[in-house]
């Protein structure tokens, strides 16, 4: 099939995931070219501020086949962007089965309504099948059963995608804002072809109208090969932060994916995959698409400067949670500050005692500056420093027990004051308020760090 390059071609396209990062620009960008494109997918109000005479909006369940055949009646040319680890944070252990039910019902629908070409975005990976991730192996899978269509299927595999919006690129700039020292694995000596992603789109495009890119796969990426260390380091001298970084080979990939889900504010569903997909070399093997589609490819350093001048900074406000605790965890630091100046047994107490209480005033810190950047840990540690101070002053009052009028003494509760006497009247009562404040922080701390529309995609 030749498809010419007419801006009053009745050339009908169907463009999948068309709200996501790559699709809503390939949306754009086809619509320059006059071309009639069906969007589809499953947030299909992310394209509410995209007006087209040739735009057609259809909100559609992929894993619903009749959805699908339904969205692919009519068309000529079909863009597979669709990738469910961008769903829900529960069921990112669950893309693999979800992507290929997709692409199955995609490939069935397309034959049905015998659909001439689909064009699939994959990954870059240049190492064996059997040393890839669950997710590269995952996007090379899709690949083969979109082949199992009628139509021609073109796949590209992009190497790391540079861009305001990419996934990869946003878990770079929160790890490289919250972390001045990171611990990592030898993933990072990974290396690395990033391509910026207006490249990328214009790959995209261009292969709408080149027949030798029919029922063909092409590698793409950058003129640049870097290190994954290399290239967070670049980014964060361009924003003027200097990051240092402790490389441990036995830390695994999977404990890092965890640290990743802690720190930036992402969808674990989408973290999680990008993690354990950088163990993988993503470099390009073969170039036949450079004679194909020749372009003036970016390299990182331009690539970098362009996405950071348009970068879209965090508008969103602060949840009222997150403000809420991080003014509890004030409040109890200053309750954990004015034992200091009441209590007076603590000057006497063992220097590990004051050592313990050093770090659990530095993780009261700690937290409180992940809390202001949105980040889980922050929750975590709030907890943390809660329940901590929580059994130190239960402990500390439970002589009150003792000397309940109807009771009579405990013998057990006098055996166990902590600081070798019981508190005086002053320090009951700052313990007091500090269990009141402490089951506030819990509850708040508890409900934040479980917020599962908290994290952004």
């Amino acid at each position: 099939m030749n498809i010419k390059q007419n801006p009053n071609s009745n050339l009908k396209v169907l463009v999948s995931g068309a709200s996501g990062f790559i699709g809503k620009k390939l949306v754009e960008r086809l619509l320059k070219s006059n071309i009639s494109v069906r969007a589809i997918s499953r947030n299909i109000k992310n394209l509410s501020e995209l007006k087209h005479d040739n735009l057609e909006k259809m909100e559609i369940n992929a894993l619903n086949y009749n959805e699908l055949v339904n969205a692919l009646n009519g068309i000529d040319v079909a863009y597979f962007l669709i990738h469910s680890m961008e769903g829900e944070s529960n069921n990112w252990t669950k893309f693999i089965e979800l992507d290929k039910k997709i692409a199955k019902n995609f490939a069935m629908a397309a034959t049905k309504n015998n659909v001439k070409r689909i064009i699939y975005l994959s990954g870059l990976v240049s190492i064996p099948d059997r040393e890839m991730s669950k997710h590269m192996a995952s996007r090379k899978e899709v690949g083969e059963i979109l082949k199992t269509s009628k139509a021609k299927v073109t796949i590209f595999r992009a190497s790391v995608i540079i861009g305001n919006g990419s996934g990869g690129f946003k878990m770079m700039h929160y790890l490289v804002e919250r972390l001045p020292i990171m611990i990592c694995p030898r993933w990072v000596l990974t290396k690395l072809q990033p391509i910026f992603v207006d490249d990328v789109i214009s790959y995209l495009f261009e292969s709408l109208f080149k027949r030798e890119t029919e029922g063909k796969m092409f590698d793409v990426g950058g003129p640049d090969t870097i290190p994954y260390k290399d290239l967070m380091k670049l980014y964060a001298k361009k924003n003027n932060k200097t990051i240092r970084m402790i490389i441990i080979p036995f830390l695994s990939l999977r404990l890092t994916s965890y640290w990743v889900d802690l720190i930036t504010p992402m969808k674990k569903s989408l973290t999680r995959p990008l993690v354990e997909g950088l163990k993988n070399e993503s470099v390009i093997t073969e170039n036949s698409i450079k004679k194909i589609i020749p372009l003036k490819l970016k390299g990182v350093d331009q690539s970098l400067d362009i996405a950071i001048g348009t970068q879209i900074q965090n508008q969103k406000h602060t949840a009222r949670k997150e403000i809420l605790l991080s003014y509890l965890l004030i409040l109890l630091g200053i309750t954990g500050a004015a034992h200091y100046w009441v209590d007076e047994r603590i000057m006497s107490m063992h220097l590990l005692g004051h050592i313990s209480t050093g770090i659990w005033f530095l993780l009261l810190l700690v937290g409180y500056f992940f809390i202001k950047k949105g980040a889980r840990l922050g929750a975590l540690l709030a907890g943390i420093v809660g329940w901590t101070a929580a059994l130190f002053l239960l402990i500390d009052s439970m002589y009150l027990i003792s000397y309940l009028p109807k009771i009579g003494s405990y013998t057990v509760s006098k055996g166990i004051a902590i600081l070798g006497n019981y508190p005086d009247a002053n320090t009951v009562l700052l313990n007091i308020m500090g269990l009141f404040v402490i089951a506030i922080l819990l509850v708040v701390a508890h409900f934040t760090f479980y917020d599962k529309n908290k994290n952004v995609k």
